[in-house]
């Protein structure tokens, strides 16, 4: 119990020796993140878009977001452990790039009229073996550069740019589509990896301690990530209920494309401009929060009525057919998803040791993203039967009873609101 406070402590000593926060090397994996993120919401709007006119069918959509995600659902755990015993730096640097190549072969294909739907398939499951890894590795090496006092805010900092090229993603993407078609789109998403790759080699980040990968070591460093949150009540309880919600609200997310496709009135554009709506209102809220010195003791009670204000709005967006109104709710979910999203990232990154985060973020990504190729097939499916505004009514209403209980466990409130300043791991045990 006293090693875990000496932990503790020793972690906050080293993040706040020698790290500024607004550093050119935190500019540059921001400026990198942005354009990548950018290129990937253009890249998946032109992606479901030229699927859904393909095949004409939902459920192959639904399957095809599926098979991107089931890689790194399933190599979390693994690339956990690699993150944390190679060099995150070059891991992100090397999955961008084969990423970036992937999308650009995917792109040439298109443009030479060549490309079938089985390539397609192939490049995003090479996408999300490429994600298992960046992902762990991009939110481990945050703590590395920035004081335990500046998480909240470079996680806020980090929120606005990702929710900034979202917007812009999401508003040009469908426009782009009409515009110059799939083929250039899926270009333009793979040029973005490319320019992240070098924005992060350009970086200093800090070497984390690297170590040869066995199987004796991957197996003690899983068993030993599983102990550390089954001890910690609370992050378990946060995991399997998000797993949940994520579930339930996938459904619905894959769903969105074909409602405003087969919608009349709407189509490609308008999907992106309401997109963009959901976030620019993260991007309001994550603005709020980076300038703001919120008290970890208020964390839990901010959460909870956010995601309150959330599911209401999107409970109202399953009931409305009016784009404008369908934007404005949108646009106040996203402010509060923005609270949700920073608070538990901070959380985290202020409980996990250095030494032990790309492994538990690894193992919380695979808990909570274990259920989403699920719901997007399942969604789909769902899709060929009942309507889809039902189907977003049924999700959003039931996703509202999830997190309302989550706020009755003591022990998820406890670690909401850890305070690394004057509390220790021992006190969430």
């Amino acid at each position: 119990m006293e090693s875990e406070k000496t932990s503790v402590k020793d972690m906050n000593t080293k993040a706040t020796e020698n790290k500024g926060f607004l550093s050119l090397s935190l500019f540059l994996l921001l400026q990198g993140q942005f354009i990548s993120i950018m290129g990937d919401m253009v890249y998946e709007i032109a992606l479901g878009f030229w699927v859904l006119a393909f095949t004409g069918s939902p459920a192959l959509m639904g399957t095809l977001m599926a098979t991107s995600l089931l890689p790194g659902v399933l190599l979390a755990p693994f690339a956990g452990v690699v993150v944390d015993r190679s060099s995150r730096k070059k891991l992100m640097i090397l999955t961008d790039m084969i990423r970036g190549i992937t999308i650009i072969l995917v792109a040439v294909t298109a443009i030479m009229g060549l490309l079938q739907l089985w390539m397609v398939f192939l490049a995003g499951v090479i996408l999300g073996i490429g994600g298992a890894f960046f992902g762990p590795a991009a939110m481990s090496v945050l703590p590395q550069m920035v004081p335990q006092n500046k998480l909240t805010n470079t996680n806020s900092l980090f929120g606005i740019a990702n929710t900034g090229a979202d917007i812009l993603g999401n508003s040009l993407g469908g426009i782009l589509y009409v515009l110059i078609g799939a083929p250039l789109m899926f270009l333009i998403n793979g040029i973005s990896f490319i320019i992240s790759g070098i924005s992060i080699s350009l970086a200093k980040i800090p070497k984390n301690k690297t170590s040869e990968i066995t199987s004796q070591n991957f197996i003690s460093d899983l068993t030993k990530s599983l102990g550390f949150i089954w001890k910690l009540k609370g992050l378990f309880y946060i995991m399997i209920l998000f797993s949940i919600f994520s579930f339930l609200v996938h459904i619905a997310v894959v769903l969105l494309i074909p409602l405003f496709q087969f919608t009349p009135g709407l189509g490609a554009a308008k999907y992106g401009i309401a997109v963009a709506c959901f976030t620019a209102g993260m991007f309001l809220g994550m603005i709020v929060l980076s300038a703001m010195a919120i008290h970890p003791s208020k964390r839990a009670a901010l959460m909870l009525v956010s995601l309150c204000i959330s599911n209401l709005c999107l409970v109202l967006f399953a009931l409305t057919t009016d784009f404008y109104l369908m934007s404005f709710l949108l646009l106040i979910a996203g402010i509060s998803e923005s609270v949700v999203n920073v608070f538990i990232l901070s959380s985290i990154q202020s409980v996990v040791p250095d030494d032990m985060m790309g492994k538990i973020m690894g193992l919380v990504g695979t808990v909570t993203m274990a259920l989403i190729p699920l719901a997007m097939i399942t969604g789909g499916i769902l899709a060929e039967f009942f309507p889809i505004r039902t189907i977003f009514l049924v999700c959003f209403l039931a996703s509202f009873v999830v997190f309302v209980n989550l706020f009755f466990i003591p022990s998820v409130r406890k670690f909401i609101n850890f305070d690394p300043s004057t509390q220790s791991i021992a006190d969430l045990t």
